[in-house]
């Protein structure tokens, strides 16, 4: 595989781009961890943010029970209503209650993703995926935390798109990493992580 391939998916225009030095990065901690017999990833900072029904959200919503953490944006052509489709559908196929799993979908483009927005995109698609916003530099500061890679990229007219990191976290109920689910993961594969969580 060239590294072209590793580093881009070729969606219209390249809208969503894996970088490769944090997903390298990412890998190469979990693997170490592994490789120590440690359970999990410790990865993300204390933050206060804002979830899509305008309540305040902390990283204690990662803790207590397994999680899939995704980082994206509403105006994303692709990736983003992809990754929410697939996650909504397979919890939906495992049956996996709300309560058993939380799932969260956490702008990079806090800028037009308020949280009245993110509501409108995610709840017409899924009632258990919670979209988290809030300050510009506060969302930023916590992406960064998780070693997640967004950049804003111009378009023509003024508009822009937002080049982003495009896997999914897994995190134990200590809110450790244990897993990545890249973007098109096979649909048994992505189970089989998620299954091994709960």
């Amino acid at each position: 595989m060239d590294r072209r391939t590793l580093l881009t998916l070729g969606l219209g225009g390249g809208v969503a781009v894996l970088a490769l030095g944090a997903g390298v990065a990412v890998r190469q901690v979990m693997e170490s961890r592994r490789a120590a017999r440690v359970t999990g990833t410790k990865l993300g900072a204390p933050f206060r943010l804002t979830d899509h029904n305008g309540q305040p959200i902390t990283e204690a919503a990662f803790q207590g029970r397994p999680s899939l953490l995704f980082f994206g944006f509403t105006h994303c052509p692709e990736i983003c209503p992809t990754t929410v489709y697939d996650m909504e559908t397979w919890l939906s196929e495992m049956d996996v209650a709300p309560e058993a799993l939380g799932a969260y979908f956490v702008t990079i483009d806090p800028e037009r993703d308020t949280s009245e927005f993110l509501k409108s995109y995610l709840e017409p698609q899924s009632h258990r995926i919670l979209g988290i916003t809030g300050e510009p530099e506060a969302v930023w500061d916590m992406a960064k935390s998780w070693r997640v890679y967004f950049q804003k990229r111009p378009l023509d007219g003024g508009d822009y798109t937002m080049d982003h990191y495009a896997s999914i976290f897994v995190l134990n109920a200590r809110g450790e990493v244990v897993d990545l689910i890249p973007y098109g993961t096979a649909a048994d594969e992505a189970k089989a992580k998620i299954a091994a969580v709960l």
